[in-house]
């Protein structure tokens, strides 16, 4: 029940940090069957190195994998955070924030 429509799945293309995903996972998926796929950063607002993880609706790890075959996994930042470092982010890639 509930008004909300929740989601089967959920994949970020883009790197996170592990309190966003927590939280995308806990208010967003569906409570049985849910998952979110998403590259974590390795540690809080360090955008150059990422942990695939997967996470049920309560925000827990059910796999996660450093390396994918030969290749490290790195992606671009969340160009919403402050702390977004890099070519991606701004004030290169003419993002702004709402005010």
């Amino acid at each position: 029940g509930g008004d909300k429509q929740l989601f089967d799945i959920i994949v970020f293309n883009f790197a996170v940090n592990e309190a966003k995903a927590q939280q995308f996972a806990k208010e967003l998926l569906n409570k049985q069957h849910g998952r979110l796929l998403a590259p974590i950063n390795t540690s809080n607002d360090y955008w150059l190195k990422q942990t695939y993880q997967v996470m049920d609706s309560d925000g827990k790890v059910l796999w996660s994998a450093v390396d994918v075959g030969a290749w490290s996994v790195q992606f671009q930042p969340d160009v919403t955070q402050d702390t977004c470092s890099g070519i991606w982010c701004a004030p290169f890639n003419g993002f702004q924030k709402k005010r």
